[in-house]
């Protein structure tokens, strides 16, 4: 029998890791396994396997604790199995593992009574990409205010800047992971949210908006001028308050996430 190349063994052995059940392993992997003590090739398989899930698990829940905490044990076990064996990691870090957990829960619904559980997941996604990456340097209130806010101005945000909307108040239930709840009543969680998360000198920050406020935003990190982004804004909030808008940009000049203002050509 040809003896396997590493890159076909690795295959085989990772299809193995992850299969279903106990059954179906490929006898030629068996054969270029050697299995420590008295233990079996199958049986050393076996245990890899079942390690190989619960250091998966684990590492889905450090990300998601909060969908865990709504799941129960029970239900979460289950559906991190099933995501780990549809969707194996392909990453040498681990800590990438579970990005496409939320759209797995978008797509499984796995309980009629939580519909929020995948926009749940969603912003556990969001806060951990935000708590992972470096601080970076912004402008001060003083520096900011010595910049005259005109209608060309261009605006550039942070790297850890964020947007996150949802039906659903998933902010509030993910504040309440860890705690002791019977239940979750739907008037707590039923209701839109708009939300700017950032880091700033080593701490996450998660502010609420209201939907004229994360438009405006949004428009500005899109690289719209401040000029462009009011009046795209207005386009949907034609009835939208000056005050409105000076309380919103006082939130950004004191939220730390500019880096720098730059004038763009009039028109």
């Amino acid at each position: 029998m040809a003896r396997l190349t590493l890159s076909r063994f690795q295959q085989l052995f990772s299809q193995a890791s992850l299969r279903q059940d106990e059954t179906l392993v490929d006898p030629v992997l068996l054969k270029g396994i050697i299995a420590g003590g008295s233990l079996s090739s199958d049986t050393a398989l076996e245990v890899y396997r079942t390690g190989h899930i619960v250091r998966l698990t684990e590492a889905l829940g450090e990300t998601f604790e909060a969908v865990w905490w709504v799941a129960g044990d029970t239900d979460y076990f289950r559906l991190a199995k099933e995501f780990l064996l549809s969707h194996p990691s392909v990453s040498y870090n681990l800590s990438d593992f579970g990005k496409s957990f939320p759209a797995f829960l978008g797509e499984r619904q796995p309980f009629s009574d939580l519909p929020f559980l995948a926009d749940l997941a969603r912003f556990e996604w969001v806060f951990k990409e935000v708590f992972h990456l470096p601080p970076h340097t912004t402008l001060t209130p003083d520096q900011f205010q010595q910049q005259e806010l005109s209608g060309n101005l261009h605006l550039s945000f942070g790297p850890s800047v964020r947007l996150f909307q949802s039906p659903y108040s998933v902010y509030e239930i993910w504040k309440l992971r860890g705690t002791v709840q019977e239940s979750l009543p739907e008037e707590d969680w039923k209701k839109p949210q708009w939300l700017l998360c950032y880091k700033y000198q080593q701490q996450v920050y998660v502010k609420h908006l209201s939907e004229p406020e994360y438009l405006l935003l949004d428009h500005l990190c899109s690289d719209a001028s401040i000029e462009e982004s009011l009046a795209r804004t207005l386009q949907d909030y034609p009835d939208l308050a000056t005050t409105t808008v000076s309380n919103f940009f006082s939130l950004i000049k004191h939220a730390g996430i500019v880096t720098h203002l730059e004038t763009g050509p009039t028109t």
